[in-house]
């Protein structure tokens, strides 16, 4: 009798979840259909499974909908009625834009509206899988509760809390900490990546710090510590490393060697600072006191650019000399900027140890939108191994000899520069 009444509670039980499953987003499956079965306001439906998602019959459908007060009230009440039923569930709303997203047993929803558009985003695990934990090998199915510690750590799904391991995979969301090897979420991921190599394929609200480090867009706070650091859309946060690239937008700031990015607010700060929309690139011919004739490229942003400069002075018996720098450029009219600079030069030599360093309070001027003047006074130290080697500036304010191998040059510098 107890083994009966337990199979009866147990097929109740299996029973009741069926219909849960069946009926917790009933109304929003209601609008997508009827969405569907409409050609007033539908414009594109596009159904596909995506490759990775395919192997575990994840089937995604896109709707965009032309926006209507009706329409959007429509969805949006569906979303609330079914939200009881949800795991998890996000609202946000914010100039005029409204995201909605809520996760079931087995299925996603997503509802954003913007600029007069309305796309809608249905996610559904068709099929369940049996999970394998050994602490060798985890292989789990979609929202597995427990932490992944093994060799090779695998969600065939969503995962969250903490995945420790050589190799850890999610194939689509995670929420937590990933530290590993090599680790990848083929979604989104909120939280915190270690690892020699870290990939996000989609959105990365959180911190990536490995050596090579990609992710999709980072919207939220999402930042980048590594050798390499790559965003394939925008980020909003900092990337930390000697090759930083951002494809669209970077709303923070990039320390590294080399940066590039689509464009910045903010400010990029290395030694090359590639901004292909509103960056600062300049060829500009200058004369000192040290060099007469001296040819640089400048590039970065305004706020923030770094030079190289070659200069020639027939006086002296190593005549050309190499040099970098880096300046900043700001406003204090609507076309006039104070422009400091500092800059280090030295004789191109093989046996020459003479530097040459600089910095220069420039007023600029922009006299037309692609060509600039600058002049100011300027201070510099010369340091040389060998007193013969203290070369003569060519003009000066000031000369002042220290000691046999210091020097103090109290000039000026004028320039003009060509912006592209």
């Amino acid at each position: 009798m107890k083994n009966r009444n337990l199979l009866i509670a147990t097929v109740l039980l299996l029973a009741g979840n069926l219909v849960t499953g069946v009926y917790a987003q009933e109304n929003i499956r209601a609008m997508i259909k009827n969405s569907e079965n409409t050609g007033v306001t539908e414009t594109d439906i596009v159904r596909k499974n995506y490759p990775i998602i395919k192997k575990i019959n994840r089937s995604t459908t896109g709707i965009k909908l032309m926006a209507s007060p009706d329409l959007e009230q429509q969805f949006e009440e569906a979303f609330r009625q079914d939200s009881e039923n949800a795991i998890h569930a996000i609202e946000q709303r914010k100039d005029g834009k409204v995201y909605m997203f809520y996760r079931f047993n087995s299925s996603t929803y997503s509802y954003t509206k913007s600029n007069d558009v309305i796309n809608i985003i249905e996610s559904i695990e068709t099929k369940h899988r049996i999970g394998l934990y050994t602490f060798f090998v985890n292989v789990v199915p979609d929202d597995f509760h427990f932490p992944l510690i093994g060799f090779i750590n695998t969600a065939i799904g969503s995962h969250q809390g903490l995945q420790a391991g050589f190799i850890n995979t999610t194939l689509l969301d995670f929420y937590g900490a990933q530290i590993g090897f090599v680790n990848s979420t083929f979604n989104d991921h909120t939280g915190f990546q270690h690892g020699y190599v870290n990939t996000t394929i989609n959105e990365l609200a959180g911190l990536q710090m490995g050596f090579v480090n990609t992710a999709g867009f980072a919207p939220r706070k999402g930042s980048q510590i590594g050798f390499v650091n790559a965003v394939r859309k925008d980020i909003k946060g900092v990337q930390v490393g000697f090759v930083n690239m951002t494809a669209g937008s970077v709303r923070g700031s990039q320390f590294g060697f080399v940066n590039y990015a689509d464009t910045v607010t903010g400010v990029p700060i290395g030694f090359l600072s590639i901004v292909r929309k509103g960056g600062y690139r300049a060829l500009e011919v200058s004369v000192n006191e040290w060099y007469p004739v001296n040819l640089s490229f400048k590039i970065g942003v305004p706020k923030l650019y770094t030079f190289v400069q070659g200069g020639y002075n027939a006086d002296f018996e190593k005549r050309f000399g190499l040099g970098f720098g880096m300046g900043s450029m700001l406003s204090i009219g609507k076309r006039l900027y104070f422009n400091p600079e500092i800059s280090s030069m030295q004789p191109i030599s093989k046996d020459n140890k003479t530097q040459i360093s600089s910095f220069a309070g420039n007023l600029r001027y922009q006299i037309a939108p692609h060509l600039q003047i600058a002049a100011g006074p300027s201070l510099s130290h010369i340091y040389s191994d060998n007193d013969s080697y203290l070369y003569k500036p060519k003009y000066h304010i000031i000369n002042h000899k220290i000691d046999p191998k210091n020097q103090l040059v109290l000039g000026f510098r004028a320039a003009i520069s060509v912006n592209f």
